[in-house]
């Protein structure tokens, strides 16, 4: 039976568990702050890319696996129902790659794991839409091969990174590598805060307007 990892702080030590708090989110607050000073003009290209692919009537793909999938869905719905209430406007084209458990199971039992988004993006995307691949490591397999992928059919591509990039480092037409190893949760936290943004200009960049 394998015993179970204790931690020595006790749970009724409120100072100490009120210091985990400000570390946490004092350094979430930090790293955000970092990648913004050293990424805005690329997010703001991220935002023109998109927004001029939705003028040409094109769509955007969004991969990611565990919480990068969820953030895929989160960012996916924002653009196709609404991310502000405050902002009119009609749907905008995007698609989570990881919502379909049934196409998720058949690809991985099929045609193994690692070819399931790029399958995916071979069934849906075309030439001059985006393929937006979301690693924390920057070494997932499966969204390696997507991007592969999509760069060899036309697509434009954008990745959200953390680490050191891993593989996909620079295979992204355009990218951003939070600089936080170790852990997947503060780059996440980068990542849907990037993605937020980008909704936000590219709202702005289309012209829809705000009440």
């Amino acid at each position: 039976m394998t015993k179970q990892c204790k931690c020595s702080d006790s749970l009724t030590d409120r100072t100490r568990l009120e210091e985990v708090v400000l570390d946490t989110m004092l350094y979430s607050a930090k790293l955000k702050e970092t990648v913004a000073r050293q990424n805005s003009a690329v997010i703001v290209a991220m935002a023109r890319m998109i927004a001029e692919t939705f003028e040409a009537g094109g769509k955007v793909l969004i991969c990611g696996n565990g919480g990068s999938a969820a953030d895929a869905q989160h960012l996916a719905t924002e653009l196709t129902i609404r991310y502000r209430s405050s902002v009119q406007r009609p749907a905008l084209p995007a698609i989570a790659l990881s919502t379909d458990t049934s196409a998720l199971t058949a690809g991985a039992n099929d045609l193994g794991y690692d070819a399931v988004f790029a399958r995916l993006v071979e069934a849906y995307g075309r030439e001059g839409d985006i393929l937006l691949g979301l690693s924390t490591s920057g070494n997932s397999k499966s969204v390696v091969n997507a991007l592969g992928y999509a760069r060899q059919h036309g697509m434009k591509t954008i990745t959200l990174l953390g680490g050191d990039g891993g593989v996909l480092k620079g295979a992204g037409d355009l990218e951003i590598i939070v600089p936080h190893s170790g852990s997947a949760d503060r780059v996440q936290e980068c990542h849907i805060t990037i993605g937020h943004v980008i909704i936000d200009l590219v709202e702005r960049m289309l012209g829809y307007c705000r009440s």
